[in-house]
């Protein structure tokens, strides 16, 4: 029987549904409505096709194609309870908060086990987020100092503007120093750190840069092949070894799903012409 599930915000935000094309994503969010209250279902294409596309103009071997996706993506994971072929979603208890579930009348598999991930905000988020927190400190340590270090924070924006100006005050205490002119001197210091590589932010930190963010992996929809190149250009132009174009993730399951249906059109039959 088919249950109301809830649909958390942040999932279409999670760099993992992000990567997922809308059919997967369709899917996997009909999944929830038809599984037990511990997220099982059986492991049935036909099953699947008649409860989430069954109006759809979609084989029910293209809808295992796109189950075997989800499996592959570790969203869901197959298993057997007695003889009987189900699957499970994976970290079930993330996606769905139910006040009073209904016992699952199959045997849970060992594997099976609490949430270990939480949906994970984008990288546009995280940034936001990440600069709110900088934000934030610069401000608590500004309201300290007659510098003006949120200007500094703006204008530097590869320096952790807190620690230096932190270490700046600590310098000029143990030296017995009182700077006339406090914001000149400051800068000073902080393009004397610049210079040697000194007080610089974390990575992720980095101008809403993140660590691996100059980095992509790109596939081959025909073979299958992965690899990581620069992003951008060098990834747009990026090519197998097969001789085929590359794609990120979202595209090349846009492009292996057209594939598919291409060939699986037959050729028109060639009449035989008698000589």
């Amino acid at each position: 029987m088919a249950r109301k599930r809830m649909i958390d915000p942040k999932f279409w935000q999670d760099d993992k549904m992000m990567s997922l094309t809308p059919m997967h994503r369709l899917l996997f969010i009909g999944i929830w409505n038809f599984s037990d209250d511990a997220g099982i279902h059986k492991n049935s294409d036909s099953m699947l096709k008649a409860e989430v596309f069954p109006c759809d103009d979609i084989t029910v071997e293209e809808v295992g194609e796109l189950k075997d996706e989800l499996i592959q993506q570790e969203l869901i994971v197959p298993f057997n309870s007695e003889g009987i072929e189900l699957f499970y979603v994976k970290n079930w208890k993330i996606y769905q908060s139910i006040q009073k579930p209904i016992p699952s009348k199959y045997t849970l598999p060992e594997d099976y086990c609490s949430p270990t991930v939480v949906l994970q905000p984008n990288r546009i988020e995280r940034n936001k987020k990440e600069k709110n927190i900088i934000k934030k400190s610069v401000e608590d340590e500004n309201a300290h100092t007659t510098v003006d270090l949120i200007a500094f924070a703006d204008k530097y924006k590869t320096i952790d503007i807190p620690l230096s100006y932190k270490k700046f005050n600590l310098n000029q205490l143990s030296k017995n120093r009182k700077s006339v002119n406090e914001a000149a001197d400051f800068e000073m210091w902080v393009l004397h750190g610049i210079e040697n590589g000194w007080n610089l932010r974390a990575p992720e930190s980095n101008m809403g840069i993140e660590t691996g963010d100059t980095l992509a992996t790109v596939y081959c929809p025909y073979c299958d092949a992965k690899r990581e190149v620069n992003r951008g250009k060098e990834a747009r132009e990026a090519f197998c070894q097969c001789g085929n174009t590359m794609f990120y993730k979202n595209e090349y399951l846009h492009e292996k799903g057209r594939i598919r249906t291409i060939s699986k059109k037959k050729l028109p039959e060639i009449e035989q012409v008698p000589f």
